[in-house]
């Protein structure tokens, strides 16, 4: 914990030049930080993929409060990925791979390559939701979508062409999972989050892998696919 601490404050958030939230690693949000730390825990993943770097806040926190593990990162904008690979390269962080290339290419090259990939799926912004390719490319892990609809009114979420970023994409994938999850957004964290303006919902679902580790974490509410697959 102390460790997350110390590394999330210290990273320059780059983003703050377009980002509503101020730009910082996963929006300047810390409870999503203690997610992820518990998920690389409890799964004892081996890589992490991270979708859609942009400037590189959150490339940069994952790459140096994980070192020993590889972390890949992408974006179509290649301006983006070339400031991202610089600021990874200067701070001296070897295990980050940053490309500019399409993000189902990049998830599905990394998902035959590890046992136990964190996806963390935030490559919607431009013209094109790669979401459904992205989903459809892992065969393994456990996935984390940001900017998903949690049915909350602190938390936003996207929606494309009048398609929300809700339950529907899971139950659109070619195996749909069974359940996800969304943080309880009244959940007690062991540090405060600071982000006073925009928040983002997550949605996570587990493809291949023990769902133990979701149902039993105390910050995540567990839902039904089927209902909301039927609307």
């Amino acid at each position: 914990m102390e460790e997350t601490l110390n590394v999330f404050y210290r990273v320059e958030r780059a983003g703050a030049i377009r980002l509503s939230g101020g730009g910082g690693p996963f929006g300047f949000d810390i409870t999503r930080a203690m997610l992820v730390d518990d998920l690389l825990a409890s799964y004892r993943c081996d890589a992490v993929v991270e979708t859609g770097c942009f400037l590189g806040d959150t490339t940069t926190y994952l790459g140096t409060r994980y070192p020993d593990i590889p972390v890949y990162s992408c974006d179509i904008v290649p301006e983006y990925a070339l400031f991202t690979r610089h600021r990874l390269e200067s701070a001296g962080r070897t295990n980050v791979v940053v490309s500019c290339a399409d993000s189902p290419g990049i998830v599905s090259a990394v998902s035959g390559l590890y046992e136990c990939p964190l996806f963390y799926l935030d490559a919607h912004w431009e013209a094109r939701w790669p979401l459904d390719a992205e989903l459809a490319a892992i065969r393994r892990g456990i996935v984390l979508v940001d900017d998903f609809d949690i049915g909350h009114a602190r938390f936003s979420f996207d929606s494309y062409d009048g398609r929300g970023c809700d339950a529907a994409i899971f139950a659109a994938m070619p195996s749909p999972p069974e359940r996800y999850w969304t943080p309880d957004p009244d959940a007690v964290w062991p540090l405060p989050c600071l982000q006073v303006g925009r928040r983002s919902g997550a949605g996570l679902i587990a493809v291949n892998v023990d769902v133990q580790p979701l149902d039993l974490h105390p910050a995540l509410i567990a839902h039904e696919l089927a209902p909301e697959a039927s609307r």
